[in-house]
């Protein structure tokens, strides 16, 4: 167990955080995360926002929910999708100020692929 900030937290299994991180460590589902913390989002707008073919958002978005980042409902003949984990933003902001220092050498990474720029 690990104490932060008056409360005690478990810690998480690594293989499980790893996983998590995982989820977190694709561009195309950074983007999607990002456009649904404006709110509920068709398939459709997603594919336009994130600039991917309608296949691999809806690839993408069927790991996010099936790992609990992400849910969606019918409404006619569009599916529509929330985030439905709290704190992603914060996260994602606090990746940023973390990587910032680092940001040329993550850029640069030769060894971590596939190169996605």
């Amino acid at each position: 167990m690990i104490r932060a900030m008056g409360r005690t937290l478990i810690a998480a299994d690594p293989a499980t955080m790893a996983r998590f991180f995982r989820v977190l460590g694709d561009p195309t589902r950074l983007r999607i995360i990002k456009a649904l913390e404006r709110g509920e989002l068709s398939v459709g707008e997603l594919v336009e926002i994130v600039g991917q073919r309608q296949p691999r958002v809806s690839t993408h978005l069927a790991c996010l929910r099936h790992c609990g980042f992400v849910e969606c409902r019918r409404q006619g003949k569009e599916i529509l999708y929330w985030l439905t984990m709290g704190g992603l933003d914060a996260l994602l902001h606090n990746a940023v100020d973390i990587m910032e220092p680092l940001s040329e050498r993550l850029a640069s990474c030769t060894r971590l692929g596939p190169d996605w720029i």
